[in-house]
């Protein structure tokens, strides 16, 4: 059986304590507490309130602004509270699992083939396939937090041993170039560029490959050098590779800042929201998860 100090006692000002939804709250607890002539904070710091199940409230416990209803006489105050304490200027209040629309980058490949056609002559083709980029639904952590402040820091990036926050700004991107006659670099007879928006390339960035010294020289399966010296050159780029694989890794998908309360000495707090993927998992022909 709980006992019960005497700032929890109706004749000691208290006159209710409610808890607050856990579907807010789930990884600390807080309170709604009503008092009457003296706001809850005040009586806190006299002597130490007590929950529900007769505990006592955290000594640092954070008290939102106080509510007063002048209608009785004394007055009666109104207060929230989180029944914990900051850590490095925040605390985690609600955790809870969901699921998320992730986008898969395409995949764009290259790929070289050489022969010899009827008559002997001597082709060769450097040409891109394509997967492309595909919706899905995966699970995902929301964890929120209440803070002081009002920015993002840097370790929010990597929370929860995330590689950093998902949010690509940079694309596939390929060309080709040829020259009609290696023994001069300045004659471009052939010049292709591609940027491929929402695509990763498979290749990394730099020179992928060249073909030269061949009677018909294509690029992604079109004649783009015919040369009766076979001294055409045709070179390949990856310009930009795109963004990482994500698959068997772990990102931040959003961060989101916004006020929440002010507490009773006016500090403003703010509420944190950070949505962590679960590990990113393969692309099959079936669900995710099945």
């Amino acid at each position: 059986m709980p006992t019960y100090t005497t700032t929890l006692r109706l004749n000691d000002n208290i006159i209710s304590v409610t808890p607050l939804p856990v579907s807010q709250f789930s990884t600390v607890r807080a309170y709604e507490y009503n008092s009457i002539g003296v706001a809850p904070n005040v009586l806190h710091s006299r002597d130490k309130l007590q929950t529900p199940d007769g505990t006592d409230l955290n000594a640092n416990a954070i008290f939102f602004e106080t509510r007063v209803n002048n209608n009785n006489n004394p007055p009666i105050f109104t207060q929230q509270v989180i029944d914990g304490a900051f850590t490095n200027n925040e605390v985690k209040v609600h955790e809870y699992q969901t699921f998320v629309t992730f986008s898969y980058p395409g995949i764009v490949e290259l790929n070289k083939e050489e022969r010899l056609s009827a008559g002997s002559t001597s082709e060769g083709n450097i040409y891109t396939t394509l997967q492309s980029p595909t919706q899905s639904e995966i699970k995902a952590t929301v964890y929120e937090f209440i803070q002081t402040s009002n920015q993002v820091s840097d370790s929010d990036y990597t929370y929860d041993s995330s590689n950093g926050l998902w949010a690509p700004n940079n694309w596939a991107s390929i060309k080709a170039e040829g020259n009609q006659d290696d023994n001069a670099s300045s004659n471009v007879g052939f010049f292709d560029s591609q940027d491929f928006r929402g695509y990763r390339c498979i290749q990394p960035s730099g020179i992928y490959d060249t073909l030269r010294f061949l009677d018909d020289i294509r690029y992604n399966n079109r004649t783009a050098l015919n040369s009766n010296t076979s001294d055409s050159t045709l070179t390949v780029t990856v310009v930009d590779q795109g963004p990482p694989n994500p698959i068997g890794k772990k990102f931040v998908l959003d961060i989101d800042i916004s006020p929440a309360f002010i507490a009773t000495d006016g500090t403003p707090y703010y509420k944190k929201t950070i949505i962590v993927s679960d590990t990113i998992p393969n692309q099959t022909d079936f669900l995710p998860y099945s």
